[in-house]
């Protein structure tokens, strides 16, 4: 039995003409803070993680993305509750990834033999206008700290996370995941050991 899908296109064609169409169906929320705007789209991952995206490329592509001054997620936004239907015109955007400070994944559960197993440790961190207390998912043997942020990936996730926007306005926020990207780390603190 192989895990490997083979009919599974590539994720550079999916985005654009009429594949795009066809993944529309496949497309899920996004939500983006950059240093000056929250950004609510839709996003082709085709099965696989943000986190890697995001590492992986340079840009991030999203569908019909609605960008606007930061404000509390609890404020009206321009994106709708079900996914866009798809048209000829394709309404495909590019974000360059290094804009990103954090990036508040689709709600999904990764098939068994995605997940990773790791330890957790409970951090906190200031990443741009953001504190952000989080667990951070550590590889045995590996501690928090600033060489984490050097040599680690370029984005990280953190589970169970508590969001604080420090600028104005000021607002909190609650959600199970969010991907932070390390350029923009000025702060790493460890906090407790959970599991």
């Amino acid at each position: 039995m192989t895990f490997w899908n083979w009919r599974r296109g590539s994720g550079s064609t999916a985005s654009a003409g009429t594949s795009a169409i066809a993944t529309a169906t496949d497309l899920a929320p996004i939500e983006l803070y950059t240093a000056d705007a929250r950004i609510v789209g839709w996003i082709a991952a085709n099965g696989r993680r943000v986190t890697d995206l995001l590492n992986e490329q340079d840009e991030l592509r999203l569908w019909r993305p609605s960008p606007g001054p930061i404000q509390s997620p609890a404020e009206p936004s321009g994106a709708t509750g079900s996914a866009p239907p798809g048209d000829e015109n394709g309404e495909w955007q590019s974000l360059a990834t290094a804009q990103v400070i954090l990036a508040m994944p689709p709600e999904w559960r990764a098939a068994r033999q995605l997940r990773l197993h790791r330890k957790l440790r409970r951090v906190a961190l200031s990443a741009g206008p953001f504190s952000v207390t989080g667990n951070l998912h550590m590889a045995p043997g590996t501690d928090p700290g600033p060489h984490l942020l050097t040599r680690g990936p370029r984005y990280m996730p953190l589970t169970e996370a508590y969001l604080l926007h420090n600028a104005d306005p000021p607002f909190e926020h609650v959600v199970s995941v969010v991907i932070v990207n390390t350029a923009h780390v000025t702060q790493l603190v460890p906090l407790v050991t959970l599991a």
